[in-house]
């Protein structure tokens, strides 16, 4: 099973789990709908941190512990530049990601591209900032809070992508499989989240009504779910930055915008603009080049 496979899945799986995270997000605050991706599979986290436990060298725990605070980060600023007033702004900064993450690899990861390989990121990342909300008549408040917003989502995924794949390194260095390596590390950054979130919530007074929230009927389909969707999602994708270079996998995993525009004008019914439809070609012929390169 190759990067590029376990990429294209990883995308796929993720597009649908934003449905079901976009459910609950009209209905729970962004913190509790944060937290409900982690709940599901904790108690495999757990039997995981107990069982290899001897295998944690500090610096998996380094990276781990940046991998988990990164991704909350990540998410939690993600969801609030969806709320924002100008979140077609945010959006837009928000999957400069790609690009944040070549620069990032490029200057302090020591992540080696061709130079093919970064036009084609360049040409991903422009496809992808077309098909966002972004027009020239909103582009005058690029400094609005939800740009910010948006840069810092980037920004905190990118950083998280690469530390996951040090971490997964660790692991596959005490011996265990490609496979094995990335789902301990999985197993290891929820459990993190995991804790992470129960502090932050048990300090807040409606913590046992969110939950409540949380566990409704009306939601538990959702709530489940996204649970599963996101621990198979956040598998491939684990496997997929142990596999290649983190840069290709960002830059192929924006495949995710394509099928979520799809997906909105097959099951929503809705109707795209022809910046839309350019940004879809941008983007699909970027990662073309990326994958024959």
């Amino acid at each position: 099973m190759s990067w590029l496979i376990c990429t294209l899945i990883g995308a796929t799986l993720q597009t649908f789990r934003n449905l079901e995270q976009k459910y609950l997000n009209k209905k729970l605050d962004t913190l509790t709908v944060s937290w409900s991706r982690f709940i599901l599979p904790m108690p495999f986290a757990i039997i995981a941190v107990v069982t290899t436990f001897y295998y944690a060298n500090s610096a998996f725990i380094f990276y781990i512990g940046i991998t988990a605070v990164c991704q909350i980060a990540g998410n939690f600023l993600l969801l609030k530049t969806i709320k924002s007033k100008n979140f077609s702004i945010g959006v837009a900064f928000y999957k400069t990601e790609v690009l944040q993450t070549m620069l990032l690899g490029m200057i302090f990861f020591g992540q080696h591209i061709s130079e093919i390989g970064i036009y084609a990121i360049i040409a991903t990342a422009f496809g992808v900032i077309l098909m966002s909300n972004l027009t020239l008549k909103n582009f005058s408040k690029v400094f609005d809070k939800a740009a910010f917003l948006g840069i810092l989502s980037g920004l905190a995924f990118s950083i998280s992508a690469f530390n996951l794949k040090f971490a997964s390194e660790e692991m596959m260095n005490q011996g265990f499989s490609i496979i094995e390596g990335p789902l301990l590390t999985l197993l290891w950054v929820i459990a993190f989240q995991n804790l992470i979130f129960f502090v932050i919530k048990t300090a807040q007074k409606r913590f046992i009504t969110d939950l409540k929230k949380l566990f409704a009927s009306e939601n538990k389909s959702s709530f489940i779910k996204m649970g599963v969707l996101s621990f198979a999602g956040s598998f491939f994708w684990f496997v997929a930055y142990a596999m290649g270079n983190v840069i290709y996998v960002k830059a192929v995993g924006q495949i995710e915008m394509v099928l979520a525009l799809l997906i909105s004008q097959v099951h929503l019914k809705e109707k795209h603009l022809l910046r839309e439809i350019c940004g879809i070609a941008l983007t699909s012929i970027g990662i073309l080049v990326l994958i024959l390169s």
